[in-house]
């Protein structure tokens, strides 16, 4: 019997094709935040809109988006991958208590991006306050620029929506009480043919705190231009998902590198297994799948030979820190420090009160075995129980046998329905998903720690390999280590895309379930996959326990690539005293 696995065939050589395809391509990142001054201890939320620059519509190309935040040396902070959905992603960064008080510069760039000759890394400034140690290159005693009042707001905003001819926003109220719903509007000015797209949408409170201005959809789109491509493209999009890309060194003959088998693991209780060849330089590309979503992987080198190759992973930094400007130090005066008392004290009892507040991650499916549904399962538990693999092979596995020969222990399959004699490769062997090249490692390993064994007889093409069947074991614990050592064998961790998280909402409809709970919510709402689709579109929040006028921030862009950024202020105020 014969089985084709997926079709992972040659990776490097089809991401080139896609290159030649898709050169002429261009493409760039807009940022929205939820907030450009930030205390430590809080999130920041963000949303990523990636576009062509030459309309402003959502970009197919990349489905990974790489985040960095840097001070204002450009010292990286903290880095998060995104996935891309239709050109969408989001991510959210927590501020530690480490950080220091200054300037910083959230950076995002795709793989294509570093291809181009210029404007290669998108770019937000912001600033971050730590409180709780001491600012070490903010200066004291120079007055920042003057905050905004709220006859300046109204005006800004006026004069933001005029430019908006897709939409408005329209609040059912300018002014509320604390635990007050407030109700808003979208309409759409126009046909619902130039709708559509994405958006995301922060209300916040407007703190006397120094900020930096970030781009609106409209300025984006304006400075939003065409990019030349360099002649020779040294970045892979990332074009199917998560690239992982290194080199084979051979210690003993230098030159022969290509075509060389490399496996990769992602281990655990679901688990990801590809193979790929090397090109004429020992390099590979994986494209990892979206789940399982783990960091630890294993590669080896998958061959005879093997003991004479090294393994390295491509670490290097994508991007040069001189294309970055460092940022000035931030000004930050005595006049600043109730509010940034306030603040900080309202972060402190959110955050007691994060357990009533949960975010959540999206429940994500299982990540489907690559052979399934071609196997058999022998769980353990349904037979008699024997302690050794040699006799749970010979009692249970009628499929499977094993062979001692000088001391070597080595597995193999059997299809009892063809004659299979004379395929000479070995069986691939998988503990929870993790190649087991030498078997003897197994031959003493307890059966009471394995829950089940998949069988897949038959020769099984997977990528640009053969396998005389599958044995895979599943332990208890999904927590099998192997003995393997060696420069072949490379066992590390990689950051991993960052889940899609459901953000907590407050909701006061029953206003005796949160009576006891303090509400020092400075973000009322975070929603970055806003869909405006409809003539009208209605959402709604909660007001919190803080006082003061509050900002709605709107961004985003239609199917067609028309930018969309709405403003608008309310204020909070203790009604009842009035």
């Amino acid at each position: 019997m014969l089985i084709i696995g997926p079709a992972i065939i040659g990776q490097n050589n089809l991401l080139q094709k896609n290159i030649t395809i898709s050169k002429s391509n261009d493409e760039s990142l807009f940022i929205h935040l939820s907030n450009t001054t930030l205390i430590a201890g809080e999130t920041l939320h963000c949303k990523f809109y990636c576009l062509n620059p030459s309309d402003n519509t959502f970009s197919l190309i990349s489905k990974i988006a790489h985040v960095e935040l840097l001070d204002s040396q450009n010292q990286n902070v903290l880095t998060n991958k995104i996935y891309l959905e239709n050109g969408n992603g989001q991510g959210d960064f927590f501020i530690p208590t480490t950080v220091n008080t200054g300037t910083y510069k959230l950076i995002a760039y795709t793989n294509w991006m570093l291809n181009k000759k210029e404007h290669k890394i998108s770019e937000v400034e912001l600033v971050i306050i730590n409180p709780y140690v001491i600012a070490k290159n903010s200066i004291v005693g120079k007055k920042n620029e003057p905050q905004k009042n709220d006859a300046q707001i109204t005006e800004s905003n006026s004069v933001n929506n005029a430019k908006n001819e897709l939409f408005s926003l329209e609040l059912n109220k300018k002014t509320a009480s604390t635990r007050d719903q407030i109700q808003v509007k979208i309409k759409s000015l126009k046909a619902l043919k130039s709708a559509g797209g994405s958006f995301s949408i922060a209300i916040k409170r407007a703190d006397n705190l120094p900020s930096l201005k970030q781009k609106d959809a409209f300025e984006f789109a304006k400075s939003n231009v065409k990019s030349t491509l360099n002649d020779s493209l040294q970045f892979l999009p990332e074009l199917r998902g998560e690239l992982v890309s290194g080199t084979i060194i051979n210690n003993k003959n230098p030159k022969e590198v290509a075509g060389k088998n490399i496996a990769l693991s992602v281990p655990g209780i679901d688990f990801s297994f590809k193979i790929v060849k090397t090109d004429i330089r020992g390099k590979f590309n994986f494209i990892l799948d979206k789940l399982p979503n783990y960091p630890n992987v294993a590669i080896q080198v998958l061959e005879s030979n093997r003991a004479d190759f090294n393994i390295e992973i491509n670490k290097d930094k994508k991007y040069s820190l001189s294309e970055i400007k460092p940022l000035d130090d931030l000004n930050l005066t005595s006049d600043y420090k109730n509010s940034i008392e306030q603040r900080s004290v309202a972060n402190q009892i959110e955050n007691i009160y994060y357990t009533h507040k949960r975010d959540s991650i999206k429940a994500v499916k299982k990540a489907i075995p690559f052979y399934h549904p071609a196997e058999k399962e022998y769980v353990l538990a349904d037979y008699t129980k024997f302690p050794t693999l040699k006799e749970t092979v010979t009692e249970i596995l009628k499929e499977v046998y094993y062979r001692e020969d000088n001391n070597n222990f080595t597995l193999g399959v059997r299809d009892i329905n063809y004659d299979l004699k004379f395929f000479a490769e070995p069986a691939l062997v998988l503990v929870d998903g993790l190649l087991i090249q030498n078997t003897n490692e197994l031959k003493d390993y307890k059966m009471e720690n394995v829950y089940k064994i998949s069988i897949v007889p038959g020769v099984y093409l997977y990528g640009p390999t053969a396998f005389n069947g599958i044995i895979s074991f599943t332990t208890k614990n999904n927590d099998y280590e192997s003995k393997e050592k060696g420069s072949y064998y490379l066992k590390t961790e990689i950051q991993r895309p960052q889940e899609k998280i459901t953000y907590f909402k407050q909701d006061y409809t029953d206003k005796s379930k949160y009576d006891r709970i303090p509400d020092y919510r400075h973000l009322l709402l975070w929603e970055p996959d806003l869909k405006l689709e409809n003539v009208e579109n209605s959402i709604s929040f909660f007001t919190s326990d803080v006082l003061g006028v509050y900002e709605i921030d709107l961004e985003g862009f239609t199917k067609d690539g028309s930018p969309v950024s709405l403003k608008e202020t309310f204020e909070v105020k203790d009604l009842k005293t009035n």
